[in-house]
Formats: C-alpha cells, structure tokens, sequence
C-alpha cells in the first residue's frame, strides 16, 4: 500500500500486465505536456487503477485522507502504458489533486496530442468531413499552447470544461480523432511569431464579430468574419420565454442589483447584429445597463445562447428569439463543417476565420 514520503508529492506507477496499448503521437516522445483542470470544487472522490482503489477525501487546508491516512498536497498519480480512473473515467498521463479557494481540484497532465485526441467528440464529431477534424485539432492545439504560454507557472493551463475546451479523457477518444491529430501533428496557428488566440465557438448566426466588439480586446486576427454555411445547423434559430419573476431572479442571482424587470430596451449591436449593451428598467423605475454576455451569464449559456437575440414584454413574459450559439467570436464550428463539406481544405478554413494567422509545424 501506499507509504509516507519524504517529499509531498507521491506517484502511484501502474504497469500492464498484459496487452498492448496504442502508442499516441504525444506519448512517442515528442509535444509538449499540458495540464487540464478535469474536477473543481470537490470534498471527496475517487481514484482507481490496476493498483486498486484510492479515495481521497478533503481534510482541511492543504490535507487529504488517502484511503484512511493523512497526506499533504499535492499528490500525484500516474499510470504507465494505461489509464489513471477519476471517479469511473479513464484519462491517460497522471491526475494530480491540489487545492484552490473553492476546494480540492483534480489536475490531468498528459502529452499535447494525447489530450487532443481526447477533445474532439467533445466539441465536434469526428463523423464531421475530415478537414473540419483537422481544423479542430489545430485551433485546439494552438489555444492550449496560448494558454500554456500565458501562465506557465499556474496549476493547471486549460479548463476542461466549456470555460476552455471540453475535455473528459479516454472515454470519447476513436480513430478518426486519432488520426486527425497524427496528420496535424505540432501544428498551429501563430501571428507575429507567437501562438494564436484561436477561441471558437459551435455557430456564428452567420457572422462572427471581432473580439474588440464582444469582448474590448483586440486582436488582429480575430474579426468580423461571414460565416455562410452556418444555417445548416439543426437549431439555428431558437427561442424561449422567461417571466418577469423568473428573469428577475437570475439577474440576482447573477449578482446584478436590479427589481422584477417590466421593460428590456437594446442600446447597442455589434456589425453582426450581437447585442453589445442592453438596458434592463425594474418596475421601481430603476435602470440597469448590462453587456449582452453578462445576460447570457445570468440567463444560463445554454438557454441564451448567443448575443444575437430580441426580447419583447408579452403580458408577464420576456419573449426572447435569436439564432447561432456562442460567444461569436472567432471560429464557427458549424460554419467550418459547412466549408469541409463544400471542399475547403483545412488550411483554407482556418486561413478563413483567422486572417493574418500563419499555420507552422510548432515541434
């Protein structure tokens, strides 16, 4: 079993027994490692592999229980030639459990293209053409390394969550992911040398905005881009109906001051028709100017789900339709299926949402 060590972080080594593994680009030997952010804000959880099971509960600042015994953060738990199990989910490399403000996190570091592998059912389908495939894989390699770049020093460099790019290990890993991933290896998008900001989004509405409009921060390669092939999306236009009440209280929620709203009034759109601002006036009389995406934020991501919506009073509801789903800026996902499908390559498409970008092999 497992015993106290000198030093604070321990590593569990599993070895095979039997079998073979597919050896993965990162895993050859070459790409950078990455760590993702796979479990926040957790008091207990478990951790299993061939060398048994591991429950790790929260014991106060800086301490765990480890099946029993008290241990000091972090830990660190790594399967060779197979899978480290996070409450039932496989992921390759190591898990390492540290701490935050909210609680204890789980931490997955692995090899850049092993974790790309892992991403792409996540945000796409690998039944997608085999261009759109690419192109996630590079747009996905770019931001983790943009992101690794911009806190090397932080305890993990990506969420794996929809605050980065969705992530859940091996589980939704196939062979078109895999191979996607190989025929990119090491390649990424970099403007003046350096890794590009390549955030994304499921689809436009038809036309992406520029990041200095969402988001009051400009970058040259992330504009307002037409994005054509977007209505092909299954749920393109949507809409839903909240009441006065009911609204009043996500605001609230959202921490935004504000009474039961009576009236919405629109102050500002982006060049694609996004709401930028918008006024929310309470029945007292009291108005509150608020960003469209601190709306979204209040409302819910997946219920309003994207900035380029009208709202109307109807009796006691807020009558909310709109069309595309994300935030809008850079590439459409949707968008970029639709350019696949009508015979762009790969390079073309990320050419499309990123101009000014050059595609290099970065390793």
């Amino acid at each position: 079993m497992m015993r106290k060590r000198p030093w604070p972080i321990i590593i569990l080594l599993v070895f095979l027994a039997f079998g073979c593994v597919k050896i993965l680009p990162g895993e050859a030997g070459y790409g950078d490692k990455v760590r993702i952010l796979v479990l926040k804000g957790a008091n207990e959880f478990e951790i299993r592999s061939e060398g048994g099971t591991i429950e790790v509960r929260s014991e106060g600042p800086g301490r765990v229980m480890v099946n029993g015994r008290l241990r000091e953060l972090p830990l660190k738990f790594t399967a060779r030639n197979e899978f480290v199990y996070l409450n039932g989910k496989p992921f390759r490399g190591a898990v390492e459990v540290a701490e935050s403000k909210d609680g204890l996190i789980v931490i997955n570091e692995l090899f850049l293209e092993s974790y790309l592998v892992g991403i792409i059912n996540n945000e796409i389908s690998s039944k997608w053409p085999k261009d759109v495939i690419k192109t996630q894989a590079v747009i996905a390699r770019t931001y983790a390394l943009y992101n690794k770049a911009k806190r090397p020093n932080g305890l993990y460099h990506v969420e794996g969550s929809v605050m980065g790019q969705v992530y859940s290990g091996v589980g939704k890993e196939d062979e078109a992911a895999f191979k996607a991933v190989k025929e990119t290896a090491g390649e990424i998008l970099t403007f003046s040398g350096e890794p590009a900001l390549t955030v994304y989004h499921s689809n436009a509405g038809g036309m992406t905005d520029s990041s200095k409009d969402v988001w009051e921060r400009y970058y040259p390669y992330l504009l307002s881009i037409e994005s054509p092939y977007d209505s092909a999306y299954p749920q393109f236009y949507w809409g839903f109906s909240l009441s006065a009440a009911s609204l009043g209280e996500l605001l609230k929620k959202s921490g935004l001051k504000t009474g039961e709203p009576a009236e919405t009034i629109p102050v500002e759109a982006t060049k694609a028709g996004r709401v930028k601002s918008i006024v929310i006036e309470d029945k007292e009389g009291k108005k509150l100017k608020i960003s469209g995406e601190d709306l979204r934020k209040a409302v819910g991501y997946s219920t309003l789900r994207s900035t380029i919506f009208e709202v109307k009073r109807a009796g006691d509801l807020f009558v909310f339709k709109g069309k595309g789903s994300g935030h809008g800026v850079g590439l459409s996902q949707w968008g970029a299926k639709g350019m696949a499908e009508e015979g762009y390559s790969y390079r073309e498409i990320l050419k499309h949402y990123y101009p000014g970008t050059d595609l290099v092999r970065a390793y």
